[in-house]
């Protein structure tokens, strides 16, 4: 049997262990890869799905607008994201192109598949159009974003 000072020791030790192990356990805060000058009051929230970074551009009372990082939205027919389709666009957008797509929904999906980028809404009023425009009007990803 341990007497008690070696009991003491044994249990310090074992708390400082799970600490450490908890402490490199805990998830690290996903960053979106991409930059958006946000219009105000509008915020990103960046996560992880089984196979991409997902998240939402967020305004409370507002717009969301969700992303998902992986393939082009636009480009699959039998997905459904484009179904309804009313209207297609492309642009070049910091030298990227973007497809932006707006459906009878009144869903907005645009597409910037060189970065694999997807943002999609729905769209309530005016305002919702304007603000998800001028902010993907601004997408850079990252590696375009710090070289300048």
């Amino acid at each position: 049997m341990l007497n008690f000072s070696m009991r003491i020791r044994f249990v310090v030790a074992f708390s400082v262990a799970a600490m450490a192990v908890a402490s490199v356990a805990q998830p690290r805060p996903v960053v979106a890869p991409f930059h958006i000058k946000l219009l105000p009051g509008y915020q990103v929230h960046a996560g992880r799905s089984l196979d991409s970074i997902t998240g939402e551009i967020r305004k409370p009372g507002s717009l969301t607008i969700t992303f998902d990082l992986v393939g082009a939205y636009t480009d699959c027919k039998s997905c459904g994201w484009t179904d309804g389709e009313l209207w297609r666009k492309k642009q070049l957008v910091n030298g990227e192109e973007a497809v932006f797509v707006f459906t009878k929904s009144k869903r907005v999906v645009v597409s910037f598949p060189q970065s694999r980028a997807n943002f999609y809404a729905s769209i309530h009023n005016e305002s919702d159009m304007a603000d998800m425009l001028l902010m993907l009007s601004t997408f850079e990803t990252m590696k375009h974003s710090s070289s300048q």
